[in-house]
């Protein structure tokens, strides 16, 4: 159990400070307007929502920082995918960039209904315990 908790400390840190990350880096004027007042506020916000998390959400908060980092994915991915993407046609890379957006719509998803996955994943893990013990 203790390793649960440490990952899911280390999950929820990494999530908040990727998101930290995007929103200095991402160069929209309203965010940076609400996000760098003082230098260091977006990482001190981080820093602060990553134990505030931590302290009032406790239930399924493995599952939400996993969700979180799935949303996450997709833009670091981006970066490095669109110079592969061709002019017209179409290219396997358009694969991998469709897949990232399924990724960030379960990560959507996961925030708001952690449960509903936590149960899907146990049907899917459960199914298959049940076909190996009838198959002996």
């Amino acid at each position: 159990m203790k390793f649960k908790k440490a990952l899911t400390a280390l999950l929820v840190v990494i999530a908040w400070f990727w998101t930290a990350y995007e929103c200095d880096t991402i160069g929209i004027d309203v965010f940076d307007m609400l996000l760098k007042r003082f230098p260091g506020q977006v990482w001190i916000m981080a820093a602060v929502l990553s134990y505030l998390t931590w302290i009032w959400m406790p239930k399924y908060l493995l599952t939400r920082a996993i969700m979180g980092i799935f949303m996450l994915i997709p833009a670091e991915l981006f970066k490095v995918t669109r110079p592969m993407l061709p002019d017209g046609g179409f290219a396997p890379v358009q694969i991998v960039v469709g897949g990232a957006y399924v990724l960030a719509i379960i990560g959507m998803y996961g925030m708001f209904y952690p449960w509903r996955i936590e149960k899907v994943l146990w049907i899917v893990f459960r199914r298959g315990d049940g076909a190996a013990s009838s198959a002996e």
